[in-house]
């Protein structure tokens, strides 16, 4: 135990490790996290596990994590009983929408396996209609869930079904977002023809949504800036940017700043994607707050300082982005974010940098894992012990990268792993 304002706490690590991970107690776990306290700046290897947390105020919390739950546990209820009022009334369209609702409810507190199972049941519910709203809903929901998981071909899967019933019913709605969600799945595979064909078929259905045509708009722009045609990428962004100020919405035109900060960096200039970035952030702050969408630019952020070689602004950047995510639970974000530490510390040659490739795997693997992340991380360590000479371990981690990547199927990553191993293999 260490002393917080003079008083007896914990190490967040030490309270975790205590209490057993499982759902029961979900609220209080993360409640550990979010209210834990800071170290010493001059620990410069703390992360999250080294902050401090008081059993009394887990105490004083339990009133109000019991109160939540209990209302999540109401909200899930009430769908399940709507669904099976609806059903008694003949309305199967409207057990659809209950059952999918209690799985949105579940995604939104990070219970990721219940929310599948939700939206699951609702698409086997769905398959039995006659209306196919419904099961183009379901497949949306288990789509858009699968993608964010990294779960690429199985999000395909998804989407490309509920394309082919939304072009059949003529909902150029669902037809777009279907579009949109295959596009981000080829973006995010590596695929840039294949993510620029689903995203221009996306655009014919938006003639009455601007908001859509928008977001497609910046797809688009972030395709053309991942193949290097920076010019074309830029009228995109000009496009899509142009759209959401006229729709006066906040977090759409910080995710393009976003993106046009991501644009300036690959034009090496540091100075012009710091002003993107800042300009997008107090974009967000004139608006509702989507934390995710603030971490999304902070982490961008990081990287440009490690880039730009201001190691001190990196992680000085990284600790407010720190602050941020373990407010939010943020997970997979603070796991991301650790790994840029530990190439800061990298650049800096010190091996003691380790630290933070080990938290990143550690948070990958909780109660709801993120195995394409995991992934990612291993080859990141994987290079950070390459750049230290330590080629015994980089092979080890490497190694650990391929087995994960294999098992999800990501082909392109796979391939860039395979070129280090061989690389390494040469020497």
């Amino acid at each position: 135990m260490s002393p917080v304002d003079g008083q007896r706490a914990l190490r967040v690590e030490q309270a975790l490790r205590l209490l057993p991970d499982i759902d029961a107690l979900l609220p209080l776990r993360a409640f550990v996290v979010r209210t834990s306290r800071g170290m010493s700046p001059e620990l410069p290897y703390r992360t999250v596990g080294k902050r401090f947390v008081q059993s009394g105020e887990l105490r004083e919390f339990v009133p109000r994590a019991v109160a939540r739950a209990s209302e999540h546990l109401t909200a899930l209820y009430a769908a399940a009983v709507e669904a099976l009022e609806s059903e008694e009334r003949g309305d199967l369209p409207g057990a659809v929408h209950a059952l999918l609702s209690a799985g949105e409810e579940e995604e939104k507190v990070g219970r990721f396996t219940q929310a599948r199972a939700w939206y699951e049941h609702a698409l086997r519910v769905a398959e039995e209609l006659r209306e196919r709203r419904p099961e183009i809903r379901s497949l949306r929901n288990l789509g858009r869930l699968d993608t964010m998981r990294g779960r690429q071909e199985t999000a395909a899967r998804f989407f490309q079904r509920s394309l082919v019933l939304a072009e059949a019913e003529m909902d150029a709605h669902a037809a777009a977002i279907a579009c949109q969600g295959l596009g981000d799945v080829a973006q995010a595979q590596g695929k840039w023809q294949g993510a620029t064909s689903w995203y221009t078929r996306g655009l014919q259905y938006t003639e009455s949504d601007p908001a859509l045509r928008a977001a497609l708009q910046l797809g688009l722009g972030e395709v053309a800036r991942a193949r290097g045609q920076l010019d074309s990428a830029a009228e995109w962004f000009r496009q899509a940017g142009a759209l959401f100020a006229t729709l006066r919405d906040h977090q759409g035109s910080a995710r393009v700043l976003n993106a046009w900060g991501l644009l300036e960096s690959l034009r090496v200039r540091h100075v012009e994607a710091l002003a993107r970035y800042s300009e997008a952030l107090a974009r967000l702050a004139g608006s509702r707050r989507d934390p995710s969408v603030e971490m999304e630019i902070r982490l961008n952020l990081c990287e440009l300082y490690l880039e730009w070689g201001r190691l001190t602004d990196a992680e000085d950047e990284i600790r407010r982005a720190e602050e941020l995510a373990i407010e939010h639970n943020l997970t997979e974000r603070l796991a991301r974010l650790y790994v840029i530490m530990g190439r800061v510390r990298g650049r800096q040659g010190d091996d003691t940098g380790f630290v933070f490739y080990e938290k990143a795997v550690e948070l990958c693997r909780g109660q709801e894992p993120w195995p394409r992340l995991e992934a990612d991380v291993y080859l990141a360590y994987a290079l950070f012990r390459k750049d230290l000479g330590d080629l015994d371990e980089c092979r080890a981690y490497l190694e650990r990268a391929h087995e994960v990547y294999e098992a999800i199927g990501d082909g392109a990553e796979l391939a860039r792993v395979d070129g280090e191993l061989a690389r390494i293999q040469a020497q």
